[in-house]
């Protein structure tokens, strides 16, 4: 596994987060991996929507209820695309993914706008994570257990970042 690199900066509101990792595949396949409500749901969260130009989408909880939704708008397939991110009861945020040819591999890079929740830190690391494992065994089912493990591991790390650029707060695991 590679190691998922991060940058936290302030941001008005909120906080930017950003993350880095290169990962063993194509820029086609990783596309395929972070669009797909199918793939996703094999190490995030179980999604319905498009992930196209205008395309709307939701992410669900374990509970089954909508947890996040947004709307794609800039899309430009393998590279990259930004769409707006409301998890319900939060402000909305702006989440821009790229993805860019590494050799053999595929480089990507988040950047998530106007974050005010610190557990997306250690939330977005995880997933990153386990879309590593995904990409590895594509047929696996997701491994809820192990991100709840990785998620408390990384927090108190995150908590230090969070609370050097003066934000407060527990990190709490969905």
């Amino acid at each position: 596994m590679m190691a998922v690199t991060s940058d936290i900066a302030p941001d008005e509101p909120g906080l930017l987060l950003e993350f880095h990792e290169v990962y063993d595949t194509d820029p086609d396949d990783l596309w395929q991996a972070i669009t797909t409500p199918e793939r996703l749901a094999r190490f995030m969260a179980v999604h319905r929507g498009e992930f196209r130009l205008g395309g709307r989408w939701q992410a669900f909880g374990t509970d089954g209820t909508v947890y996040c939704d947004g709307e794609v708008t800039a899309c430009d397939r393998p590279h990259g695309f930004t769409t707006t991110w409301t998890v319900v009861g939060e402000p909305p945020s702006l989440l821009t993914v790229a993805l860019e040819p590494d050799g053999e591999r595929t480089r990507l890079h988040i950047r998530h706008e106007h974050v005010t929740q610190p557990e997306y830190g250690p939330g977005w690391h995880a997933y990153l994570e386990a879309l590593s494992r995904h990409l590895a065994e594509p047929d696996a089912p997701r491994d809820r257990d192990a991100w709840v493990r990785r998620f408390g591991e990384l927090a108190p790390a995150y908590e230090e970042r969070f609370a050097a650029l003066g934000v407060s707060g527990g990190v709490a695991e969905d």
